[in-house]
């Protein structure tokens, strides 16, 4: 009875009633259609992960998730192998794509390629350092410098990656990295999170400290910069490259906690007891610094604090969930910070409210990566299960037989790159954190 009672409960979770949205055994129906069965590709990765049991829909996006994943394994001449981000970015390196999917799944699908993913990152970001291209140094950041006197376009091309300038979440690489070899990690994987570790604040993030508000600058994770010539949708258009960085984010400030616990561990785990002690007060001091100085009277989480000290304050989604699920803050007040965000058929806005021009990347846009976690931190905060309405969402941005980046929250169309690692590693993780079964 115990067996039948959770099976029906698994099946349950891979069906979804909410009008427009609506998730069935073999289709989807959304605002913008009907998504059946015999629309989508079906593929055979080379992955033989497969899940049992499930729904034909369910298991059928289980496979182009995995086809998706693999779709962006990058081997290039040197031997380095890595996960690019998706279709429409080919070899480009994004710390932050791999890092959020290695989180989200495929620290456990793949972990070899995730561990050299990771590697590949570190060499090529500290070989770079803060070699820049032109409108990309930043003022009142005292580092050693090195202008390029190229287009970023042009730096993306040479490099493989962008500027640091516009990588200031960099931090994001030690969440995985734990995640990762608190699973399958060896001492000399912990010895080198350790040792990479302390390189990356020494010569990249330290720069960034603030001691005054014990807060790091940066952009908002992943939330693009300004450009030379034109401007990003995340942030005001009559901000400088530098406004843009010059700000505390809620979610980047978040990942530098993560980032400094994940330290700690490492030097627990090689018996380096006083440097672990250091490095957890230093990620305290950042808790307490976060609660202080980015929370509103609410016990909601601002955006982001900007240069002149001002809090912004519309809330975005990802800020959001990591403070939750980065425990910066626990129990009710996790509750407050989560409390009146909005969460719809086309996603979780990713501003809340949006910005009022009529734009469209960040603003104006859900992510269904940024979805996941934002339920996921949903689910830590009350424990109400949230994953058939997990799976509805990223069922509806599998259109044309692959997983898509983003969608536009004006008209809730689904669009963007696609092949999207860190949306196909969302559909892959919620069906584990719904606890289907699997085989192979």
């Amino acid at each position: 009875m115990d067996d039948l009672r959770s099976s029906k409960a698994k099946f349950e979770k891979m069906t979804y009633y909410r009008p427009p949205l609506i998730l069935e055994p073999t289709r989807l129906q959304d605002a913008l259609g009907v998504i059946e069965l015999s629309d989508l590709p079906d593929p055979e990765p080379s992955n033989k992960m497969r899940l049992k049991n499930a729904t034909p829909l369910i298991e059928r996006l289980w496979r182009i998730a995995l086809s998706d994943v693999e779709s962006n394994i990058i081997r290039l001449p040197d031997g380095s192998t890595y996960f690019g981000a998706g279709a429409g970015f080919g070899a480009r390196i994004y710390t932050r794509d791999i890092s959020y999917a290695g989180i989200l799944s495929l620290n456990r699908l793949y972990p070899e390629i995730m561990r050299k993913s990771l590697e590949h990152t570190r060499r090529v970001r500290l070989k770079l350092g803060f070699t820049v291209s032109r409108a990309h140094k930043v003022d009142g950041i005292e580092v050693d410098w090195v202008v390029e006197d190229i287009s970023e376009e042009e730096f993306l091309a040479k490099y493989r990656t962008n500027s640091y300038t516009r990588r200031t979440d960099d931090v994001v690489w030690l969440w995985c990295a734990g995640d990762l070899f608190e699973r399958c990690g060896l001492p000399d994987d912990w010895r080198w999170v350790y040792e990479t570790g302390k390189e990356c604040f020494q010569r990249l993030y330290d720069p960034f400290f603030d001691p005054e508000d014990g807060l790091y600058r940066g952009q908002a994770s992943f939330i693009d910069i300004h450009y030379e010539d034109t401007k990003a949708t995340g942030y005001p258009s009559e901000w400088t490259v530098s406004d843009c960085v010059h700000i505390k984010a809620t979610s980047t400030n978040c990942l530098y906690v993560k980032g400094l616990e994940v330290i700690s561990v490492a030097a627990r785990k090689l018996g380096l007891a006083d440097e672990a002690a250091s490095w957890a007060s230093r990620a305290r001091a950042l808790k307490e610094a976060i609660r202080r100085e980015l929370r509103f009277e609410d016990g909601t989480f601002a955006y982001f604090k900007d240069r002149e000290g001002h809090l912004e304050h519309r809330r975005d989604a990802l800020g959001t969930a990591l403070a939750v699920l980065l425990e910066v803050v626990t129990g009710e007040e996790a509750v407050e910070a989560l409390r009146d965000y909005p969460v719809t058929d086309a996603g979780v806005p990713l501003f809340h409210p949006f910005y009022p021009a009529d734009n469209w990347y960040h603003n104006n846009s859900s992510w269904p990566f940024v979805d996941t976690l934002f339920l996921m931190a949903s689910e830590k905060a009350d424990g109400k299960d949230r994953t058939s309405l997990n799976l509805a969402l990223l069922a509806r941005v599998c259109r044309g037989g692959t997983f898509h980046e983003v969608v536009d929250f004006r008209n809730k169309e689904v669009r963007g790159s696609g092949g999207q690692l860190w949306t196909a590693a969302a559909f892959l993780g919620t069906c584990m954190r719904a606890g289907f079964e699997l085989e192979g």
